[in-house]
């Protein structure tokens, strides 16, 4: 079996789950003040276009140590979901994105909702305003979705103990990202880094430890999945960042030069730096993070990426660290068909296109 015929069953599950959620939220919100569910309306725009990946990692967590019972985890697959909604919407703002899964960010709509619908004050400031406090509303979510689900209390307080570390190194991830451009000199180890605390955490490790957990696994058992995981996470954002530049923007619903105009700590970057000649260091050290580069500039940027050979390193450092992470799967489980989930999901993460 492999990951998408696992995922699709569970993944129909926790959007029904969302849906309801997100509903009675909107429903709660209006007793207090008509123009709250608007809040709720804006994080399913963007919650219902998500792949699913970390929630159904809980279940495969889950799997490998206890056969899961989907009614039990389905609210703690929908809090890591709601979570991930909410890292988006501040991502998004850090990084002055104005697309998200093909739609505009939070903060963009609601920028478009203050230009429709008052006259005064900043139209910028109140967008960002809105979808900061968005996000930290959906994080608040979290916790009361893993207490009031019907697991045992001891394994319910593991579970948020878990969701706090992985969230706090997710956020550590965001400050060496937000950090490290303004450094004099970048290098390869210090974007592993932020991929490996931004990402590899957040998006393999900490759902499957959560999921494991709540199954009931010693914390000698949880070491595994950060073998399988942090490779793996790295290769994810490499995958990523090659998206990002080189990505059809259909398929990817971003724009895909705005990881050049941000200036995005990439192993593409810092790989066509180190291979480029004289020439081609100046153009990428102007245009890098340039705010108002152009098509043609980001064609440049390309081409420079491309012909250092920057492209085909990230792609095959992609490729190897799958490869590592594929090598921990018999360690795992020794469930055929969740190792099978396992090594597909390996391969996905490589070759993916959105």
């Amino acid at each position: 079996m492999d990951f998408k015929q696992y995922f699709s069953p569970y993944t129909k599950k926790i959007n029904s789950f969302l849906e309801d959620f997100l509903q009675k939220k909107a429903k709660e919100s209006k007793n207090i003040n008509s123009s709250l569910p608007l809040l709720w309306k804006n994080m399913k725009d963007i919650i219902i276009r998500g792949k699913r990946i970390r929630g159904n990692l809980i279940r495969l967590g889950y799997e490998c140590f206890k056969k899961p019972e989907d009614k039990e985890l389905l609210p703690i697959s929908a809090a890591i979901e709601l979570n991930h909604s909410a890292l988006l919407i501040h991502d998004d703002i850090i990084d002055q994105s104005k697309l998200r899964r093909g739609q505009p960010t939070i903060h963009e709509k609601y920028k478009e909702y203050h230009l429709k619908n008052y006259q005064k004050g900043s139209a910028d400031h109140y967008g960002k305003s809105m979808a900061i406090v968005s996000g930290l509303i959906a994080y608040f979510e979290m916790p009361k979705l893993v207490v009031n689900s019907s697991f045992r209390n001891d394994l319910k307080t593991k579970a948020i103990d878990e969701f706090s570390f992985f969230l706090v190194n997710t956020g550590y991830g965001e400050i060496l990202d937000i950090d490290l451009p303004y450094r004099e000199k970048l290098e390869e180890k210090d974007v592993f880094d932020i991929h490996t605390y931004k990402t590899a955490y957040y998006t393999i490790i900490g759902p499957l430890k959560i999921g494991a957990i709540l199954a009931g696994a010693k914390q000698k058992d949880l070491k595994i999945f950060e073998d399988y995981g942090t490779p793996l996470g790295i290769a994810f954002q490499i995958q990523d960042d090659i998206l990002g530049i080189f990505g059809d923007e259909k398929s990817t619903g971003k724009k895909n030069g705005d990881d050049i105009k941000e200036g995005k700590n990439t192993i593409l970057f810092t790989q066509a730096l180190k291979k480029a000649h004289l020439k081609q260091k100046k153009i990428l050290k102007k245009l890098w993070g340039k705010e108002d580069i152009n098509t043609e500039e980001i064609n440049q940027v390309r081409k420079i990426i491309v012909e250092t050979g920057a492209l085909d390193y990230s792609q095959e450092l992609a490729s190897d660290l799958a490869e590592k992470a594929k090598k921990t799967v018999s360690k795992i489980t020794k469930n055929k068909n969740l190792q099978e989930v396992f090594l597909s999901l390996a391969d996905f993460i490589i070759k993916r296109e959105k």
